[in-house]
């Protein structure tokens, strides 16, 4: 018996910045992992591109949590070893924090 998957409850997790050089860190994102979008903003400062990170909620937050933490440390893996360029957490880095608090309880 097939089950199917849920329907995407899609939350706002994150912006993250990098050098506006990179122009489709989406596009380089790995495709298996935990559901995501990674959206690039409309407006971004000057020499910078931002993205905006949402993750499929529809399992409750806790699952939301742990799956930001998973993209933004792919995220932050990909940038510095592969794109050799720095990411900032502009919104959302209270996830990560929060994530490793999961973990202890």
């Amino acid at each position: 018996m097939n089950i199917p998957t849920p329907a995407p409850l899609w939350r706002f997790m994150a912006i993250v910045e990098v050098d506006a050089a990179v122009s489709n860190l989406a596009g380089l994102c790995p495709k298996e992992g935990p559901r995501f979008q990674l959206t690039a903003c409309r407006q971004s400062p000057r020499g910078y591109a931002w993205y905006e990170l949402a993750v499929d909620g529809a399992a409750g937050e806790q699952a939301a949590i742990r799956n930001a933490h998973i993209v933004l440390c792919a995220l932050e893996r990909l940038t510095a070893d592969v794109l050799r360029t720095d990411m900032r957490i502009v919104s959302g880095a209270e996830w990560l924090e929060m994530a490793r608090n999961l973990r202890r309880a």
